[in-house]
């Protein structure tokens, strides 16, 4: 009797256990995101203006919130392909959660620069 991973269309379940893992992967940098904002939002000084630590905190926050859906629509975009046996669908997620964290890079830069000066 021919066992589950065997049978005719089911795929190999290493390649769902490794999408999987890059799904906890896109999870842990959503987390770790979001906790940036709260370390932000608690911790940092105004940041050269009154709204610059709150301003950065939300934009942390919410780009944790767009990597962890971006994840799992990535996920279940691969996990329907790998089913059916098709290529895995190319992403610009990389691309654009590089250019949103080089935003707020640059944002936390200007800032910083702007509380250096008024010392």
């Amino acid at each position: 009797m021919p066992t589950p991973a065997d049978a005719p269309g089911h795929p190999d379940y290493r390649f769902t256990l490794a999408n999987e893992r890059t799904l906890l992967a896109w999870l842990r940098t959503a987390l770790a995101l979001v906790a940036g904002g709260v370390a932000v939002a608690t911790y940092a000084p105004d940041l050269g203006v009154p709204w610059g630590s709150g301003a950065v905190a939300l934009g942390l926050v919410l780009l944790g919130l767009g990597v962890a859906v971006a994840g799992h629509h990535r996920w279940r975009a691969n996990e329907d392909a790998i089913r059916d046996d098709r290529p895995l669908p190319r992403g610009s997620v990389p691309t654009v959660l590089a250019t949103a964290i080089a935003a707020v890079v640059v944002v936390v830069g200007v800032l910083v620069a702007i509380e250096v000066l008024h010392r």
